[in-house]
């Protein structure tokens, strides 16, 4: 992702500090946390969140991938009969971002998608890499947990915002997403017109 130029990041940044001062449209509640000792921290984390898609925008991003990698897992490595249990949730982003309104940002637990056939040890090597492929496409190029224990296999991923990538195999075929805190569509329409209209 090409930097961002400096006119956008100061834009930015001055919106999320009007957040301390704007009252929202539920009886005058401030945006984060208006205390002393949190309004830097406060107004740094807005900033950070702003630079971010929504968590709409992400969640659209990683759908994608997860459709592609299991198309291509059938595909190429003959796993069918794949299956969305529909357990998708979202939490708070409270530890990692203590100064955001705890309603303006989420992350979302994608839900799992499975297949009734596991991935061998002769085809892990080319799940791992269909999973890199895939994954580098929708920016999750970081490595993270890795589980080689036949017939036990784990290859995780991770993107510049926290979200994780998951292909997971034993007795079944698991493809799990996890996103990292992302403002809410609602929270960031929101904040861009409270500081387009306080200026």
């Amino acid at each position: 992702m090409a930097p961002m130029p400096n006119k956008i990041l100061l834009a930015a940044t001055m919106v999320a500090g009007t957040l301390l001062f704007a009252a929202c449209d539920d009886g005058g509640q401030y945006l984060g946390t208006p205390s002393s000792e949190t309004t830097v921290p406060s107004q740094q984390q807005y900033a950070e969140l702003l630079r971010r898609p929504t968590i709409d925008e992400a969640v659209a991003r990683y759908e994608q991938a997860r459709k592609t990698l299991q198309t291509r897992l059938t595909d190429e490595l003959g796993i069918p009969g794949w299956a969305d249990k529909h357990d998708g949730r979202q939490s708070g982003c409270a530890n990692e971002f203590p100064g955001v309104d705890s309603r303006d940002a989420v992350r979302t637990f994608l839900s799992f998608i499975t297949a009734p056939k596991g991935i061998s040890g002769e085809q892990w090597a080319d799940a791992k890499r269909i999973a890199t492929e895939v994954g580098a496409g929708s920016g999750f190029t970081k490595p993270g947990v890795q589980t080689n224990k036949p017939p036990t296999f784990e290859f995780e991923l991770r993107d510049q915002y926290g979200a994780t990538l998951t292909l997971s195999s034993g007795t079944t075929t698991v493809i799990s997403i996890e996103t990292g805190c992302h403002l809410t569509t609602e929270a960031k329409g929101r904040i861009s017109a409270s500081a387009t209209t306080q200026r």
